[in-house]
C-alpha cells in the first residue's frame, strides 16, 4: 500500500493458476494495519476473473476486531497481522490463468492505517 494509506483507486491485484480442478481450495487475504485503525471493520470489493473471460465480484466485510474491540490476528506495537479466510474448500471447473482484484470500498476514501494486503490460494486440509 501507498505510505499515505489506502484509497479508493489504489487497487490490490492477484495473478494466480490453478492446476489441478480437483482439489479443494481456501482463499486467504494477508492484511497488516496499525493498531491506529478507527473501526472495527471495513468492506472491499472482490472481483475474480476466470481462465474463459467470466468475472465475479462481490463485496466482503472484513473483521479487525472482535466485539468488544480486541484485535484479531498476531499485533505487535503499533501494527497487527491477520489472515482472512474469505473462501473455503473452493473447486474450480477448469485449469487456467485467473486473478483477484481487491478494491478498498469503505467509509473513507483513504484508509491511513492498512499498511499491506497479500493474497494467496492454499489446498484446503
Amino acid at each position: 500500500m501507498p505510505t499515505t494509506g489506502w484509497a479508493y483507486p489504489d487497487t490490490a491485484h492477484f495473478n494466480f493458476s490453478i492446476t489441478d480442478p480437483e482439489t479443494a481450495y481456501d482463499f486467504v487475504l494477508h492484511l497488516e494495519h496499525g493498531t491506529d485503525f478507527p473501526y472495527q471493520n471495513f468492506y472491499v470489493n472482490l472481483h475474480t476473473g476466470f481462465p474463459n473471460g467470466k468475472r465475479n465480484s462481490q463485496q466482503l466485510s472484513l473483521q479487525l476486531a472482535g466485539a468488544f474491540g480486541a484485535w484479531k490476528g498476531n499485533c505487535s506495537g503499533t501494527f497487527c497481522d491477520q489472515d482472512i479466510t474469505f473462501l473455503q474448500n473452493a473447486r474450480f471447473e477448469q485449469a487456467g490463468e485467473y486473478y483477484l482484484t481487491v478494491e478498498q470500498h469503505s467509509r473513507e476514501p483513504v484508509l491511513g492505517a492498512i499498511k499491506s494486503l497479500g493474497f494467496s490460494v492454499v489446498a484446503s486440509e
